[in-house]
Formats: structure tokens, sequence, C-alpha cells
């Protein structure tokens, strides 16, 4: 769980730094499994090969930064549905610690919205221009949804890391092309937010936020995991949608119970039991039911964007 000066330090910035969540083997697993999901990637944006000249499922999963106008070179920068991917994803969204940390500032009742990995690979990372995240699809309110970004790298100003403008959360949609327009890319009181590997960044999705090109030799993965508090979202999705998207937090939850995880992780929290994973009460009878068809159509439910 959070402490008291965490979520407090959180609602007045917009974000918070939890130092090493996962543990070192846990972030070498993460690293192992996007090494071989970026050199199993498309070949560029389109494609449905690979460099190795095999077939890639879901190619439209990977997204790819074009670097000269002729549309010929192109460096990969963003997977999609990584759950769907991978079941060593799919057992990391399921860990205590995150959930837990989850539970701090939403309570039981939350909804996970979207899940991506954002690379910047050596030398030609791509920048991700000032923004605040979503379409403000449910108009200025002032809680559309956390971000928990889990870093298998080290972060630093020299491979792009995350910049933010602290309490920038608190000021609704903001005009960001006239911002940058008046002051430039340095936006003013916004803070570099340098990490080590296994840390998470967790920030309020109103947050205004962006990242610089990675000019360094070090290699930048960010794992993505969103969550949205229920009630934001009841009005704006139907009720089998919403539940569709919370179905994924117990399909990650059996399948680390399932692992060599699970063995050493003893958590003391409210509806759960000690050495047993986080669990949650809403829908978890059925899981146990689903087939693999199932279970796959369930990880691939469209994202509670708002």
């Amino acid at each position: 769980m959070l402490t008291r000066a965490q979520t407090d330090s959180y609602q007045e910035n917009g974000f918070l730094v939890l130092k090493q969540l996962l543990q070192e083997t846990e972030i070498e697993m993460l690293r192992q499994e996007l090494d071989w999901m970026i050199d199993s990637a498309p070949i560029h944006l389109g494609a449905s090969k690979n460099r190795y000249g095999q077939a890639v499922a879901n190619p439209g999963d990977y997204g790819f930064t074009v670097l000269d106008q002729a549309n010929e070179h192109q460096v990969i920068n963003r997977i999609s549905n990584p759950l769907a991917r991978s079941e060593v994803v799919l057992r990391t969204y399921g860990h205590p610690k995150l959930l837990q940390a989850v539970t701090s500032l939403y309570g039981s009742d939350f909804v996970p919205f979207a899940e991506s990995i954002v690379i910047k690979m050596p030398e030609n990372g791509a920048s991700f221009e000032w923004h605040q995240d979503g379409n403000f699809k449910t108009g200025v309110q002032p809680v559309r949804g956390v971000n928990f970004g889990i870093y298998l790298y080290p972060s630093t100003q020299d491979n792009g890391c995350l910049h933010v403008i602290p309490k920038s959360h608190r000021w609704g949609q903001v005009n960001l092309k006239s911002m940058v327009e008046k002051h430039g890319q340095q936006l003013p009181n916004s803070i570099p937010v340098p990490v080590d590997a296994g840390d998470i960044i967790v920030h309020d999705r109103n947050l205004i936020h962006g990242s610089f090109v990675n000019t360094s030799s070090d290699l930048r993965i960010t794992v993505y995991f969103g969550y949205h508090r229920r009630d934001t979202i009841v009005n704006v999705f139907t009720p089998e949608h919403i539940h569709q998207r919370a179905q994924v937090i117990h399909l990650a939850i059996q399948h680390r119970a399932e692992s060599n995880l699970a063995m050493s992780e003893e958590v003391g929290l409210p509806m759960t039991t000690n050495k047993k994973p986080f669990s949650l009460n809403q829908c978890q009878p059925e899981i146990s039911r689903f087939s693999p068809a199932e279970k796959a159509e369930i990880l691939r439910v469209p994202p509670l964007a708002i």
C-alpha cells in the first residue's frame, strides 16, 4: 500500500515515483521478453512480416516513427495490446504491489482502460510531444484515470526521460500547441523525472507531460498500465464493456498465481489472504471457466479511452 505521504504527494503534484517496486528478476524477464518482441516486430509500418520473413500476428499492434520524408527510415516506438501478446507482461500486470498501489489511489473498484509499451531505441528514440493523455471524451473533469509506467532500464535526460509540469493536472484541458508556440519545447516550470530500472512513475492522465529524443546509446523501455476509477466511466461505456475490461485484472492474477512468481509473495490487504496474490471479488468465479479463445478475446477488448 502507498503511504499517506505518497498519496498526498500524488494528489498535490499529479505524479509520483515508486522506487524499486519490482524485483530485478522480474525486470530481467520483462527485458528478455521485450528484446524478443522488438526483434520479431514487423519490418516497418504496415508490414505483415518481420526481419526473418516470418508472419507477425496482429502487426497493427506495432507503432513506428518515420525519420525521413521518403518514409524509408522507420524506428519502432510502441507496442499495443501487450497483455495479449505476452504471458510475461500479463503476469506482471497481476503483481500484488502494483494492484495495491492502484487501490491506494482509487479504492478497490477500479477498471483497466489500456496497456502499452513505449520504446526509445538507442540514438533514434522518438520524442513524445507535450500532451495530456486521452481525448477528453467526457469533458474537463478532475479524474480521468492514472498511468503506471514501469521502467525496464534507467531513464535519464540523455535517453529521453519523462518531463512533467507538476500540478498541471489541475488545469483542465490545456492548449498545448499555443504554449509550445509561445515558450518553445522547454515549457515553464517543467522538470525532468529520471528514474532507475525497476522504478515506476505514476501520473494523472490530466498531467502535462512529454519526453525528448533519445540521442544516447542506451535503450529506454516503459511498460504502461492504466486504470480508471469506475464511477468516472459508468455513464460513458456500456456495463458489458466495463465488465470485460475488469476481467483482465483477474486473468492476470490467475496467471501470476499459477507461476513461480507468486511463491514468495506474502500480501496482507483487505480482500486478500497472506501468501495469496491480491484479488478482487467482482468477476473472479467465472475466470476459471473461460476457454483459451475466450481469454484471448478478453485480452483484446478495446480500451476505455476518455
